[in-house]
């Protein structure tokens, strides 16, 4: 029995009414809520190409993390956001041996990655955001500093690095404005490696579009791109001439995709793949890495503290 043409015409309203929705521009900007508590999980697997430098066996390693990060709002209306590596896992093989890591467990574990990953867990920092979501600086990096009564200054810096490349790791590729389904842009970034020192980061991305993940709307994002050491500048922009033990060489390559919730505003999955030319004491080096990084968990602070009690 045929219809009548009016009966159509709502879903086919609501049809044009979603369609325009997700062709206007939406900002995919990260939003910490205060009073819960985020819990993600990254599985990085790297592989060093140690027969460039003459050994007769290359080194492969798979680290799996759990990072918590816990959300508070000050008086002054600022958002805090503090880091925590709850949890480190990994396997090692080289030269035809396994050696294993276990943070919950460390007497198991091989001295030679008990010596080179003991001291992470439980190591964090403080993200500190305005009422507007955008960064204004890290604190609290005591954890990843050495020295008692006098902190090494050296450590210092080495933990400002490393907070600031975990910031800039979750808004890779995200754009700095309001975007639309098909659009592109470029982002060229300076960021600061421990080692490496500062390099850029220099990306083509598009939005992919928007698609229902895990019973969520979620912005797609695809990205490629390069990276390159470049040189070290003091606070005038005079650069500096410091010799680094590991640079990135010109080729050295990125890419990956990121899906955005768009409801929870914040990334529930973000994939890199890099092809990296490293350049240890002058010696190229090949390096293969990709990481996986995923959101596990969203709860309020208050029932995250009483999942993790023994």
């Amino acid at each position: 029995m045929l219809r009548p043409a009016a009966l159509l015409l709502p879903p086919l309203l609501c049809l044009a009414l979603s369609c325009a929705a997700e062709d206007s521009p939406v900002e995919l900007k990260l939003h910490w809520e205060p009073g819960v508590t985020y819990i993600q999980e990254s599985d990085t697997d790297t592989t060093n190409f140690l027969t460039a430098l003459g050994k007769t066996t290359d080194q492969k390693m798979r680290l799996h993390q759990t990072t918590s990060i816990t959300v508070s709002e000050t008086p002054g209306g600022r958002t805090e956001a503090r880091v925590l590596i709850t949890a480190l896992l990994a396997d090692m093989s080289f030269e035809g041996k396994s050696y294993v890591f276990d943070s919950r467990n460390p007497g198991s574990s091989s001295p030679q990655l008990q010596q080179s990953l003991g001291g992470t867990a439980g190591k964090g920092f403080t993200l500190v955001y305005d009422d507007k979501d955008n960064f204004i600086d890290a604190k609290d990096l005591g954890s990843m500093v050495t020295g008692d009564i006098e902190p090494d200054l050296k450590s210092i810096a080495t933990a400002r690095q490393l907070a600031t490349l975990y910031r800039r790791s979750l808004e890779m590729g995200l754009p700095k404005i309001p975007v639309s389904p098909g659009d592109k842009w470029i982002s060229d970034e300076i960021v600061p490696f421990p080692q490496a020192g500062t390099v850029q980061v220099k990306l083509n991305a598009k939005f992919d579009g928007i698609v229902d993940r895990e019973g969520h709307r979620q912005a797609q994002i695809a990205f490629e791109g390069t990276m390159k050491s470049k040189p070290d500048k003091d606070s005038t922009g005079r650069e500096l001439d410091t010799e680094r033990p590991v640079t990135f060489g010109d080729n050295s390559k990125v890419n990956g995709h990121v899906f955005f919730d768009l409801e929870r505003k914040t990334i529930s999955m973000a994939v890199f793949s890099a092809a990296i030319q490293l350049k240890v004491e002058g010696k190229p080096m090949p390096v293969h890495q990709q990481v996986t990084t995923r959101l596990v968990s969203m709860k309020p602070t208050a029932a995250a503290d009483e999942a993790v009690k023994p």
